[in-house]
C-alpha cells in the first residue's frame, strides 16, 4: 500500500473517529444532554416542593392577619407570650419554622477543554490505524517474499 493512501487513510479515520465521539460526549452531545435532563427534572420537583411551601406559608399568613389565636401561637414560637400566662414548652422540633433546603447542581461540563481531548482522541486514533495499517501491509509483504521462495 502506498505511504499517500496509508496517510489519507489514517487522516480519514482520525475525522470520522472525531465526528463519531463529538455527538455523543461533546458539548451538545447525548451524555450531556442526559445530565441537563436529570438537572431539569431535579429542578422541576423543587419548584413541586417549593409551590407546596409556599401555599402553606400563604395560609399562615392569612390565618395570622384574621385569627388572633394563630398570632398567640406564632408570637409563643418567638418567645412572646401574653401577661400573667403560664409557659409550658415543649421540646418536638416538628413545630419549628421550616428553614428550607437548598437545590444543588452540579456543572454539567467538567472540562472547558473538551474539543482538544477529541482532537487528541482523533489524533491518536488516526496514528493507531497507520500503524496498524504499515503493520498488516509489511506483515502481507513478508508473507509474500515467502511464498515466493517456496
Amino acid at each position: 500500500m502506498l505511504l499517500t493512501k496509508k496517510i489519507m487513510l489514517s487522516i480519514y479515520t482520525g475525522v470520522i473517529s472525531y465526528f463519531i465521539i463529538t455527538p455523543l460526549f461533546g458539548e451538545t452531545g447525548i451524555v450531556n444532554y442526559k445530565k441537563l435532563n436529570s438537572n431539569l427534572n431535579l429542578m422541576k420537583n423543587y419548584i413541586e416542593k417549593l409551590k407546596k411551601i409556599q401555599k402553606t406559608l400563604t395560609t399562615k399568613y392569612i390565618n395570622l392577619q384574621i385569627s388572633k389565636p394563630a398570632i398567640l401561637k406564632e408570637a409563643s414560637k418567638l418567645g412572646y407570650y401574653p401577661k400573667n400566662s403560664i409557659i409550658i414548652k415543649s421540646l418536638d422540633e416538628d413545630e419549628n419554622h421550616y428553614q428550607g433546603n437548598v437545590l444543588n447542581i452540579k456543572h454539567t461540563s467538567e472540562n472547558k477543554n473538551i474539543d482538544q481531548n477529541f482532537y487528541l482522541i482523533s489524533i491518536v486514533m488516526s496514528l493507531i490505524f497507520y500503524f496498524l495499517i504499515s503493520y498488516f501491509d509489511k506483515i502481507k509483504s513478508v508473507q509474500k517474499k515467502l511464498k515466493e521462495r517456496e
